[in-house]
């Protein structure tokens, strides 16, 4: 069992709760989730805060980050040469005092501040930077789906299907990949293309939502099984 794979380890024990569906690729889209400065550059936010409060936290997060922007990399280039809908989430404050952020949140702004959709840490890393006609969609919770009109704009374009990838896997990649599941899309996680704090919650993630929300592929998996229905 490769390395990429560990997360499958036990989820035969367990009844899965969701019906399997084929890709199609007329109305599947890709949803990058909060690879901004913030969380996925090494010398800003999380990355920074991290090497030197969690140094080995840190040495699992952003070797793995490398990792991941290279497989987002590859998705957006496959979903943009054959002509299928992206979309990005990006997590920040719209008011300047981050007044509109979730109440628990406001709680810990003298530790943790929050940035706004102005600063640095929000913009998208250069490397998977949007081109015109993708989405960029403004959240200030963990879910893509909440307090936005992602799920109307997705409908209105006859999006029934995601690909869900970013980071962190264990935050807002999975609670915009319930969510989504929640509304009724058929949801794929991109193993590979997602990066956790740790390994351990990482597979916890992948399998949970393998048993009770959809699917769970890795990059080169899910671009073979688009391109058979191309």
């Amino acid at each position: 069992m490769g390395k990429t794979e560990t997360w499958r380890k036990g989820i035969e024990k367990f009844p899965k709760a969701m019906g399997d569906f084929e890709v199609d690729p007329k109305n599947i889209s890709l949803l990058v989730v909060d690879m901004q400065n913030y969380d996925a550059h090494p010398d800003y936010g999380i990355g920074k805060n991290l090497k030197s409060a969690n140094p080995e936290v840190a040495d699992y997060y952003l070797p793995r980050l490398k990792v991941v922007v290279s497989n987002c990399t590859k998705l957006l280039h496959f979903f943009r040469k054959n002509k299928m809908r992206i979309f990005y989430a990006a997590f920040g404050a719209a008011m300047p005092d981050g007044s509109d952020m979730l109440p628990l949140r406001k709680m810990m702004m003298h530790q943790v501040p929050a940035f706004t959709t102005e600063d640095f840490e929000y913009q998208i890393l250069d490397d998977l930077k949007p081109y015109p006609g993708e989405l960029v969609v403004d959240k200030s919770t963990r879910c893509a789906f909440i307090g936005t009109s992602l799920d109307h704009k997705m409908r209105m374009m006859g999006i029934d299907t995601l690909a869900v990838v970013g980071a962190v896997t264990e935050a807002c990649v999975a609670s915009s990949a319930r969510g989504a599941a929640d509304l009724g899309y058929k949801v794929i996680l991109v193993n590979d293309a997602a990066a956790g704090f740790s390994e351990e919650d990482h597979n916890h993630t992948m399998r949970n939502f393998a048993i009770f929300f959809g699917k769970v592929m890795d990059t080169e998996e899910l671009i073979a099984a688009i391109s058979e229905k191309l």
